[in-house]
């Protein structure tokens, strides 16, 4: 059971978390000649702030709970070098009785606000993915 309480002491509570993208599946290779530049794409990005969301939240998930990215919103400012430390601040704004939890932020690389971001996740029973897919 989640507890709802527990995870709403966390709202307006800021994080700092720093990545070094290293996944060669997080780089733009949409074409041939910009690949070779070792850049990180938008989606990879994603996957960035996601996944940083994830680690502030996981400890409330169970064998019967996850959370799941429900909504999504990132503006890609500046390129983003691959192998390079980004700092992802992060801020849990909200937590809904729906247990929606609600973060935004911003990625900085050498010192330069590169993208911004807005993305919710919600717990959702593990059962109810077995139950809608047969598994």
């Amino acid at each position: 059971m989640l507890d709802l309480e527990r995870l709403r002491s966390l709202e307006n509570s800021e994080f700092t978390q720093t990545v070094i993208p290293t996944d060669v599946s997080l780089r733009w290779s949409e074409r041939y000649d910009v690949e070779l530049l070792n850049l990180l794409s938008t989606s990879g990005l994603m996957k960035i702030v996601h996944s940083c969301g994830h680690n502030l939240i996981s400890d409330f998930e169970s064998d019967l709970l996850v959370s799941v990215v429900s909504e999504t919103s990132v503006k890609h400012y500046s390129p983003i070098l691959m192998e390079e430390e980004l700092v992802i601040n992060i801020r849990i704004v909200s937590v809904s009785d729906s247990a929606e939890v609600h973060f935004s932020g911003s990625v900085v690389q050498l010192g330069t606000e590169a993208g911004a971001f807005e993305f919710s996740r919600k717990f959702i029973s593990v059962d109810f993915f077995r139950r809608a897919f047969g598994a």
